[in-house]
């Protein structure tokens, strides 16, 4: 999957993709450089390898995009972002976006399209000005895009959560059984008196129900290597596609699970010993519908 990033520069091209995919804090983003030319960076999710085309957004570079187009071949989503924090610069990214549009016209690419209002916070910046500037870039971007399949989102690195959301329906909406399975889970996380995460054997956060748990799409490190030290006894002692592993302490209450399936999915529980059985019951239909779930992503891979 290729996921083409365009905007002009400073726009937050780069530190949504810092914030998403490598768990750099909002803060932190304030210390990046302009990206030069586009850079390319490649995220394993569910299994499928993801490329994200950063495209720097300095004029220079903007037009040469234009010129030798080649660099869209193969886009499955553009993502074009909006600076709702520099008013002056939305009829420059109106140009700059025409003339992305044509170009994929010509080529005959139909990328799904996810168009961001991008910096929609008060960090530094009026609310005032903030709602005059969103009113003023839909007026100009909404019906922009209206000949491709196209979702529109307002968007913030201080809402991380909600970022990562979008970028997860990204990366999984390609394939409607998948997005269906991603929302069911979601809805069964919400009834479960335990905390569980779901991910990918990388560490990408699929679904969870646990405040904090991540600063972007990835868990943090002591999760992910948790998963990988079981993956890898998954693989080398038990020889399985399938595997489920159980922790609790030698005093107290609590327990962890962790279960394995197709070599591609991961679900981890938190749970109290002391559990009610309808809870029980509803984490075994969870876990069911992953196991399909798992089945799904492989099938799809296959496709």
């Amino acid at each position: 999957m290729k996921i083409s990033l365009i905007g002009l520069g400073g726009c937050g091209k780069t530190s949504i993709y810092a914030t998403t995919f490598a768990m750099k804090s909002p803060e932190s983003t304030s210390s990046l450089s302009p990206t030069i030319m586009y850079e390319v960076r490649r995220h394993p999710y569910l299994g499928l390898e993801v490329s994200i085309f950063d495209f720097g957004g300095q004029e220079g570079y903007r037009d040469s995009y234009v010129e030798k187009p080649d660099v869209f071949n193969e886009t499955d989503v553009l993502v074009p972002i909006i600076d709702m924090h520099d008013p002056e610069k939305l009829d420059e990214a109106k140009e700059y976006f025409t003339k992305v549009i044509s170009v994929l016209k010509k080529k005959a690419l139909k990328p799904k399209v996810y168009l961001l209002y991008h910096k929609f916070d008060t960090h530094d910046y009026p609310k005032e000005m903030l709602d005059s500037t969103y009113k003023k870039a839909k007026e100009i971007f909404d019906d922009m895009f209206k000949d491709f399949e196209v979702v529109v989102n307002t968007t913030s690195i201080y809402e991380q959560e909600k970022l990562n959301r979008i970028f997860r329906d990204i990366l999984v909406g390609s394939y409607d059984a998948l997005k269906s399975h991603v929302e069911k889970a979601e809805s069964q996380l919400k009834d479960i008196d335990a905390k569980i995460i779901v991910a990918d054997i990388s560490g990408n956060v699929v679904v969870h129900n646990v405040e904090g748990v991540t600063a972007g799409l990835q868990l943090r490190s002591d999760f992910r290597e948790f998963i990988h030290s079981c993956n890898m006894i998954r693989e080398n002692l038990f020889m399985a596609e399938s595997a489920s592993f159980n922790g609790k302490p030698i005093d107290g209450d609590r327990e962890v699970e962790l279960h394995i399936y197709k070599y591609v999915l991961a679900v981890l529980i938190m749970k109290s010993r002391k559990i009610s059985v309808e809870s029980e019951e509803k984490i075994s239909q969870l876990l069911n519908d992953l196991s399909l779930f798992a089945d799904i992503v492989i099938s799809s891979h296959n496709q």
